[in-house]
């Protein structure tokens, strides 16, 4: 048959072909047909390609359809390396292009992914060992870091593995789980590869099955109203067969269910219901149908109550700090007790039930005083008196401990149980609650002060005990054994009148002396031996007394007085001689007791005090000292020179802007004087003054 496709001389070929030259190995690589201009295809022409390099076509033939000039591609894949050429032939036999000529060159192809092969099943505490396996390719020219992460908590050793530069072996890890639980293990090649998917791992605990367990529940009950009690397995993993629990009571009632049962694998806790039938109290208890250990009994309190009732403030629920409080009856009485001290507290203690309630009974109404208290160590500070307070947070079925303080009260009306005193006059708690007992007996002391000891100004400017170093005190003497009784009073000294209103009497009243000595005490001006206007400090043997019972002296008495006799330019004389006679009326009232003079803090600040007022303090404790030769329990604490300068020089920091009161830092400076002093003393009898320089 003629060729009757094209009317172009035969000897120009009837279709080009073009591609690349470079190839390679491995690589796919296009090349191109196309109608050579002026060609008419009348029929479709077929054209094979073919390569003098192994390799493959796709497809291995195009056709370039009737009257196309389009192009049409087929590749070519080489799999060796070297050169060649790559022509075609066509089934027309019309005229070919010229074959090209090729050369092919093999790449290096690095690993671009890997594999995390390991177990799936660990036990906590116990390393398991991981591989982490290059993917297909030659190896990379520098090492790759891959970085270990697991969901459950575990060490990974080594923390991190490095797929060397140039090799493509496996490389291992372990990981040791330090909690059983299920989570995922991974890798991070921080994206230089493709990372493999989580495992799934499941960590199975190492420890034995649980051998103890716990009973909880409200130890105050209410007579047939069922209390809720959880049994709750100790550490361990689920034992393998089912442990029947049995509550009782000696106490009458009913059990829901009577038996109650941990399942075979199982480490959750149950519950059951207690109903008493009667009122009373009994011991309740637990048993095992195993080897358990049962947990220890304790006692329960079943009550009749059908109405909440009041915890009068002589029931031993209640404990007020020593020689603070009067009472409906002197220091007595079941009504009410009231104080004006800052710093005098009080606690109450009580057996809360499933669902407690408690108001505490505060007042007098409109009262300037405010209270902070700690619940169960829990602080609500700054709490106005006037009213009622409902507590919160009590914790149920548990005793719980209520400790208030009377924090500030305006420095008038409060003597004499004036307006601004607090009084507390029991506290109300739901019919199942109970009253709980505070221990009264134990060792106590005074601290007798004036506006530092009252904490004014020392809370940033406003007055707050606990801000003060008596609070800071009161702490460390009850870590040591004592209750503290803080009778403080501003602007009181010890011949000076206190309050703005001036209307507390002075602490100890001496007029007429003469160099000091002598001179006319009154005690009708005096209030060392009162707790408040008419109410005696003394025992019926004329000692100092916690309570008003007798043999109830205090173990210590500190005076931080003189400062403010000072600023009111009071006499010299007078106030020394007060000071000597009241350090003998105290020991005569507390013969046994550590009495520790302490010399206020700006007496060595010669821009604030005369600088008479050290000599006074000074001559007083010789006058007395040579009348008492054989007293050693008498102690100056002095913070010396030095210290008075430090806190006197930093105003706004450690005093007020006028340097005559401790602001907090101060105060917390000056209480590690005081403390060290007094509790080396009364553990070190040869030491009778502390000077710090």
């Amino acid at each position: 048959m003629s060729d009757t496709s094209t009317v172009i001389p035969l000897i120009t070929p009837a279709y080009t072909l073009t591609g690349p030259a470079s190839l390679s190995v491995g690589s796919k690589a296009i090349f191109r047909v196309t109608p050579t201009a002026g060609t008419i295809l009348s029929a479709p022409l077929v054209i094979t390609p073919a390569c003098t390099l192994a390799g493959a076509f796709t497809p291995t033939t195009v056709t370039l359809p009737v009257g196309s000039t389009s192009t049409v591609t087929f590749t070519f894949t080489p799999t060796e390396a070297g050169s060649g050429t790559l022509s075609t032939t066509n089934s027309a036999s019309l005229t070919d292009p010229i074959a090209l000529s090729v050369f092919s060159i093999a790449l290096s192809n690095i690993f671009t992914t890997y594999t995390l092969t390991g177990t799936t099943s660990l036990t906590a505490g116990v390393a398991s060992t991981y591989t982490i396996t290059p993917g297909a390719g030659s190896p990379a020219s520098q090492a790759i870091t891959i970085t270990p992460l697991c969901s459950l908590a575990g060490i990974f050793s080594p923390a991190v593995v490095s797929l060397p530069a140039g090799s493509t072996s496996a490389v291992t890890l372990t990981f040791t789980p330090t909690a059983s639980g299920v989570g995922t293990l991974s890798t991070s090649s921080n994206g230089a590869l493709t990372d493999p998917g989580d495992l799934f791992i499941t960590v199975s605990s190492t420890q034995t099955p649980f051998t103890k367990y716990s009973l909880s529940g409200p130890q105050a009950l209410t007579v047939g109203s069922a209390a809720t009690y959880t049994v709750t397995p100790g550490s361990g993993t689920a034992n393998t067969a089912g442990i029947t629990i049995v509550p009782s009571c000696t106490l009458a009632g009913t059990f829901f269910p009577q038996t109650n049962t941990i399942p075979a694998g199982s480490t959750a806790p149950l519950t059951f219901t207690f109903t008493p039938s009667v009122a009373g109290t009994g011991s309740f208890t637990v048993t095992n149908s195993a080897a358990l250990s049962n947990p220890p009994a304790f006692t329960v309190t079943a009550m009749a109550f059908s109405t909440a009732y009041t915890l009068t403030v002589d029931s031993s629920a209640f404990l007020f700090s020593p020689g603070n409080w009067t009472g409906d009856g002197g220091r007595e009485g079941s009504l009410w007790r009231s104080t004006w001290n800052p710093g005098a507290w009080f606690q109450v203690s009580w057996l809360a039930s499933a669902t407690p309630t408690a108001t505490l009974h505060l007042g007098p109404e409109n009262t300037g005083a405010y209270i902070t208290y700690f619940l169960n160590g829990a602080a609500t500070r700054d709490i106005a008196a006037k009213t009622d307070l409902t507590l919160s947070n009590i914790l149920p079925g548990q005793i719980n401990r209520l400790e208030a303080f009377l924090t500030r009260t305006p420095n008038a009306d409060r003597w004499n149980r004036g307006g601004n005193c607090l009084t507390i006059s029991g506290m109300t708690i739901d019919p199942a609650s109970s009253a709980a007992s505070i221990v009264a007996t134990r060792l106590w002391g005074k601290l007798v002060g004036d506006d530092t000891t009252e904490g004014v100004s020392a809370d940033d400017g406003s007055d707050n005990m606990l801000s003060s170093y008596a609070y800071f005190l009161l702490r460390g003497m009850e870590a040591a054994g004592y209750r503290t009784c803080v009778s403080a009073c501003t602007g009181s000294g010890y011949i000076t009148a206190g309050d703005s209103t001036q209307d507390v009497p002075a602490f100890y009243s001496v007029t007429g002396s003469a160099n000091g000595l002598g001179g006319e005490y009154s005690d009708k001006k005096s209030r060392w031996n009162l707790i408040d206007s008419g109410i005696s400090a003394l025992d019926s043997d004329g000692r100092l007394s916690a309570y008003g019972d007798i043999g109830t002296p205090p173990s210590w008495i500190a005076f931080n007085l003189l400062s403010r006799d000072a600023l009111a330019y009071a006499n010299q004389s007078d106030a020394q001689a007060a000071m000597t006679q009241s350090l003998a009326a105290h020991r005569t009232a507390a013969p046994d007791a550590w009495l520790f003079a302490i010399m206020p803090f700006g007496f060595h600040y010669a821009t604030t005090y005369s600088a008479t007022w050290p000599q006074i303090f000074t001559n007083a404790i010789t006058n007395y000292r040579l009348a008492n030769p054989d007293d050693d329990r008498v102690v100056v604490v002095d913070a010396g020179t030095s210290l008075a300068v430090l806190l006197e020089s930093n105003r706004d920091w450690y005093t007020t802007t006028d340097g005559s009161q401790l602001l907090e830092t101060g105060q917390a400076i000056f209480a590690s004087v005081v403390s060290s002093a007094m509790l080396s003393s009364m553990t070190i009898h040869n030491e009778r003054t502390y000077t710090y320089y």
